[in-house]
């Protein structure tokens, strides 16, 4: 019996598939359960399991082929089988990733200027020449930096670069811009058009933060294997103060602003490709382990490109934390539908003023909470801050 492999759908949203792999080759047997293929949609990389043991018998679906829901990848059958030729099958979609032609320069910006164009006659500073020499550029073909200037060696090099830009041709690798990558791209930019962004940041003191993750981490890690770190205790402050400031845990809808009963964190995972944010569900209610559990098997599954649809939609307010990146502030972009995120720095040990005119050392941190103004003023960004500072100190 022959069995078809159609493209799966792997949550609500997904409607199109891209063919990134096949793991097993035509006329290769196949056993059900085993991973096939894999396919890429706009949120996640996915592995999907042959239905199905046999002889992989056709594939009808190319790697880079963008298909809907349903539509017919392979079929899966007995070596006796006679399987259909691919071109008689449904037909495998559009390839996608290929770049298109690059634009040819115009003419003036591909062709060596003239000497006449270049400033030919000008006069040539005895530096210059000696770069020119250096650089093999015949300085005649140097144009000053202003009409009526002299030719100097910083004309010489800016022109002899100009010239190495110029005569490169063709990059030297192309990125298809697909999947995950151009996923990421349309949300945020459609992020940025749609939503009132304003950033609100907070240098604050974080001993607490500090204190707390020193006392839990050795630990937790001896009994767990799992490294407890800041995002961790950071995302069980944040959950935990979110039910006091509704706005940041809302999305505006055609209905309204609807305030969300349930504290769902995205955290945003770096992947080679991309960024992918998985999300701890009723974060409010787990325990740090608990969290800390949850987001080491999120990102190692990130890392893996194993996660499931409903491992990053439903996210309420996300965090993302650059500081292990060495970054000390940077201003975050809101993950639609969401109105908020926050991000977070490095901490850093800065000497701190007391209320008592003393001069301490204290860690520090920044935190940034870009907000949707649509739907929160900076007042109340701002008290949010605050009283996160007030639970990090």
């Amino acid at each position: 019996m022959i069995t078809e492999v159609a493209m799966p759908k792997l949550g609500m949203a997904m409607k199109t598939g891209i063919v990134t792999k096949w793991r097993v080759q035509e006329g290769e047997p196949v056993e059900e359960g085993a991973v096939l293929l894999d396919i890429e949609t706009e949120k996640i990389s996915a592995a999907i399991p042959s239905p199905a043991s046999g002889v992989l018998g056709r594939v009808v679906a190319d790697v880079g082929a963008k298909l809907p829901v349903g539509a017919l990848l392979a079929l899966i059958g007995d070596p006796a089988d006679v399987f259909p030729p691919k071109e008689e099958l449904a037909p495998a979609g559009v390839a996608v990733g290929v770049p298109s032609a690059p634009t040819p320069a115009p003419a003036s910006a591909r062709e060596p200027v003239s000497p006449a164009a270049a400033g030919s006659g000008a006069p040539v500073s005895p530096a210059a020449r000696r770069r020119a020499k250096e650089l093999g550029v015949d300085v005649t073909l140097v144009p000053p930096g202003a009409p009526g200037k002299r030719v100097t060696s910083d004309d010489v090099d800016a022109y002899a670069a100009a010239q190495a830009a110029t005569s490169e041709g063709a990059p030297v690798r192309v990125i298809p811009f697909t999947g995950i990558r151009a996923a990421i791209a349309e949300r945020l930019s459609a992020s940025l058009v749609e939503m009132a962004h304003v950033t609100v940041s907070r240098e604050t003191e974080v001993r607490g933060l500090v204190r707390r993750r020193s006392e839990l981490a050795a630990g937790f890690e001896a009994g767990t294997g799992i490294r407890l770190t800041y995002t961790d205790l950071l995302v069980s402050a944040v959950a935990r103060l979110l039910p006091d400031h509704p706005l940041l845990n809302a999305t505006l809808t055609e209905q309204g602003i609807e305030l969300l009963s349930t504290v769902n964190i995205g955290i945003a995972v770096a992947l080679d490709e991309g960024l992918i944010v998985p999300v701890i569900r009723d974060a409010g209610t787990k325990s740090i382990g608990e969290i800390a559990r949850e987001r080491a098997e999120l990102a190692a599954r990130a890392q893996a490109g194993t996660l499931g649809i409903d491992d990053v939609e439903g996210g309420t307010f996300t965090v993302t934390n650059l500081g292990s990146f060495g970054a000390d502030s940077f201003t975050p972009i809101i993950n639609p539908p969401q109105c908020a995120i926050l991000g977070v720095g490095r901490i850093v040990e800065k000497p701190i003023v007391t209320p008592k005119g003393r001069v301490r050392t204290r860690p520090t941190m920044w935190l940034s909470l870009t907000f949707d103004h649509r739907v929160v003023d900076g007042a109340p960004a701002a008290r949010f801050l605050a009283a996160l500072s007030e639970r990090l100190a």
